[in-house]
């Protein structure tokens, strides 16, 4: 049996979307400790912000990605959301298979645009910040966008 871990009942301040792509999980939760945040609400699908407009996503994708960011951030009173995408992500990948590694980049980023677009427009008065991460060796790099 592992020691007990502490237990804060409070709910964080920070929401961070990101790909479930569990590579970027470390660099993600030191980013938002870097960015004043020492816990966060987190929502991790494939694709991440992606799911949030209807550019590389479905309908119902976007309807449930919607529904569950609207839930975490008016129920745990939420004040800043990061929208994070990431190089190389599968998601991407095996929806646009013929696309460049460039257009796919570009792609990544108008979703980007388009998730805090989404985010600012259906929430008013939230901090929204958007980050483009890519693997450099054994460190990750994040670019706001």
């Amino acid at each position: 049996m592992s020691a007990p871990i502490q237990f804060d009942p409070t709910h964080p301040h920070a929401l961070a979307m990101y790909c479930s792509d569990g590579r970027f999980t470390e660099a993600v939760e030191g980013l938002l400790r870097g960015l004043g945040h020492a816990r966060l609400d987190t929502l991790t699908i494939p694709g991440g912000p992606a799911l949030l407009d209807m550019t590389s996503s479905g309908l119902s994708a976007v309807d449930v990605m919607r529904e569950a960011a609207s839930f975490l951030i008016r129920g745990h009173a939420i004040k800043q959301v990061v929208l994070l995408g990431h190089e190389g992500c599968g998601y991407y990948k095996a929806r646009y298979t013929y696309e460049s590694p460039e257009a796919m980049r570009r792609r990544q980023l108008n979703d980007l645009r388009q998730a805090a677009h989404w985010v600012r427009g259906a929430h008013e008065g939230l901090a929204v910040a958007t980050y483009f991460a890519t693997p450099e060796g054994a460190h990750v790099r994040f670019d706001e966008i």
